[in-house]
């Protein structure tokens, strides 16, 4: 019989052992204990699903949107939340359209009192006619993300209109853990404020829900149900009106497929096939995997700036 004698350290062998136990460990807690976890915990489920405990990147100063974008502004909305009983702040940031960036550009060059700056911003929000995206981001990290900025940058280089803010639970709104009802409360209040404010002008601009991963849940939710959480969460005798257009960007049609894998033209198709006679038409535009934009990069994708203007040309 051959035999094998093999000289290693003593702390290789060591290193091995603990390896090979926290290996075990781990592979215990993923396939035993974290199924589990995730059947029998709310707070597990919820944690997993909303991941608002990542706050990246560290160290905003979500006062000053400036150090990520030209032309925004911060402030937030504060309301008393139904949902969990309690007073609700939202951190919001709204962003200028390049155009009305460049016309008020000395402002925020050289104007000290951010309530006079924000005063000034509600005036050209109100009376614009220019196109208004409402954000609704996806999982994890806060409306300072790196890939959510690159974004705000598209919308503002296409002469939009951004208002991008924080669920409860992420960045500087108010710590409390994010629910479904929660976060389309907050998505619900946030454009309600925004129609309140551009429904002083005499024709009112074309608005846009835009939904990323699980923002795109949050949002359809929003939007598929906005006759009813109008009156039911707000108390209006008369519903907000609907936006031009609900957009879209990495969806999934449940949790199983968001977890697991299975081909958007499953969703594409149930949409349709859930649409009435009169209803809105559906557009669908997929990216082919060689253009390795995964799951947070369709902001880079070369034809964007095409696909998006059209959409929001035709349903202005």
């Amino acid at each position: 019989m051959l035999g094998f004698l093999i000289f290693v350290p003593l702390y290789i062998i060591l290193a091995l052992v603990l390896g090979a136990s926290v290996t075990a460990g781990i592979c215990i807690l993923h396939v035993a204990v974290a199924p589990l976890l995730f059947r029998y915990s709310k707070t597990f489920r919820r944690n997993l699903v909303f991941a608002n405990i990542a706050k990246w990147p560290l160290n905003v100063d979500f006062d000053e949107p400036s150090t990520f974008v030209d032309g925004a502004r911060n402030f937030n909305i504060e309301y008393q939340s139904k949902v969990d009983n309690c007073k609700i702040k939202i951190g919001v940031w709204h962003i200028l359209p390049k155009s009305l960036y460049e016309k008020n550009k000395g402002y925020f060059e050289y104007e000290t009192d951010k309530e006079k700056l924000s005063a000034l911003l509600d005036c050209e929000l109100a009376k614009s006619k220019l196109p208004i995206i409402v954000y609704c981001h996806g999982n994890s990290n806060t409306r300072a993300a790196a890939h959510r900025v690159v974004l705000y940058k598209f919308f503002q280089k296409m002469d939009f209109h951004t208002i991008a803010f924080d669920y409860r639970g992420y960045a500087d709104s108010t710590n409390v853990l994010p629910t479904e009802a929660g976060v389309v409360e907050d998505s619900l209040v946030v454009y309600d404020w925004l129609n309140t404010t551009v429904g002083k002008a005499d024709t009112k601009p074309p608005v846009f829900v835009w939904g990323h991963s699980l923002g795109t849940g949050i949002s359809s939710h929003l939007v598929g149900n906005l006759q009813r959480l109008s009156k039911q969460v707000l108390g209006r005798s008369e519903p907000l009106p609907p936006p031009n257009g609900l957009i879209l960007e990495a969806p999934f049609s449940n949790l199983a497929d968001e977890v697991g894998y299975h081909p958007l033209a499953k969703l594409y198709e149930a949409v349709v096939a859930s649409r009435g006679a009169g209803d809105a038409p559906i557009t669908f535009h997929s990216y082919p995997k060689q253009d390795r934009l995964g799951h947070k990069d369709i902001c880079r994708a070369k034809d964007l700036a095409q696909v998006v203007g059209d959409f929001v040309k035709s349903h202005r």
